[in-house]
């Protein structure tokens, strides 16, 4: 009554390309207009806390 198990493969990926562009966006700078709306979100949320 022993379960069959099959052995598990290793995900492979397949398309370069995508791996290329998940890269740079990964490397991308953040853009100082991201920056000042956290900066705003920041200091929202320490407005909240108190």
């Amino acid at each position: 009554m022993g379960t069959k198990v099959k052995p598990v493969q290793p995900t492979e990926i397949k398309d370069k390309k995508i791996i290329r562009e998940v890269i740079a966006q990964i490397r991308k700078p953040i853009s100082p207009e991201v920056i000042k709306r956290n900066k705003k979100m920041d200091a929202m949320i320490d407005k909240f806390m108190k």
